[in-house]
């Protein structure tokens, strides 16, 4: 059974224990072990992410005290880079979907939370963020590096040389695309002959390019432009479609 780490985050103090308590009472129905911190604050929140802690999921209230859960999320995508991270928004009004859009949030539930939307609403987010301890394993110059997928933004290969960008850093080494293509998980997909993009980190898409949450461009070819598509609708129905 997967272990996720959840943050909650919402100023009524018995709203976060009863979201807490769901999750902990209810695992084995869910079939995911959860690993809760609760905040009060947006700004204790965001402090707690600065300071190097990483959450699978943000169950977040929207209507917080001076920094709203808004704000909170566009920390998370905007500053911090992070797409992997899936954002459950709650609140006791039905008046925020636009406002929402820009930090792609998985759910929107309506307090009070229920059993039911919330178990929804997370096994979306398994499907997107696959398990919460995949890892990528290369050699570099005789060293074995072990790598978290949710910080890889994409592959590349130039001349059999092996680029993984991450969000901190790139690692190089030799190999071939194709074969590194093989342990990578399901939210990974091939786009050209020499790229290898996670949708967990993908910012924008066109016909015929990809815009990584670091900005950079990439192009999408004619012979995996189809794969392609295939892959970003399927991705969709499991965000908006299913449960």
């Amino acid at each position: 059974m997967n272990t996720y780490k959840v943050a909650i985050c919402d100023d009524e103090s018995l709203t976060c224990q009863e979201i807490e308590k769901i999750l902990i009472e209810n695992s084995q129905q869910i079939g995911a072990k959860f690993h809760a911190e609760i905040f009060y604050t947006g700004e204790a929140l965001i402090e707690s992410i600065r300071c190097g802690s990483s959450y699978d999921f943000l169950i977040l209230d929207i209507e917080l005290a001076r920094m709203s859960g808004i704000d909170v999320g566009k920390f998370l995508r905007e500053k911090n880079r992070n797409f992997h991270t899936q954002i459950i928004y709650v609140s006791s009004k039905e008046t925020y979907a636009m406002k929402l859009f820009s930090v792609q949030p998985l759910d929107f539930l309506v307090k009070p939370i229920t059993e039911e939307s919330l178990f929804k609403a997370l096994k979306r987010g398994f499907e997107i963020i696959g398990e919460s301890e995949d890892y990528f394993f290369c050699n570099v110059k005789r060293e074995n590096i072990t790598i978290s997928c949710k910080d890889i933004l994409y592959l590349s290969s130039n001349k059999r040389i092996i680029s993984v960008v991450c969000r901190d850093e790139t690692i190089e080494y030799y190999g071939k695309l194709s074969e590194e293509m093989k342990q990578l998980p399901d939210y990974f997909v091939q786009i050209h002959n020499s790229y290898a993009i996670n949708l967990n980190a993908l910012k924008k898409s066109g016909t015929d390019y990809v815009i990584m949450n670091n900005d950079e461009q990439i192009s999408v070819s004619r012979k995996y432009a189809d794969s392609f598509k295939d892959k970003i609708f399927s991705r969709w129905k499991k965000m908006c479609c299913e449960g």
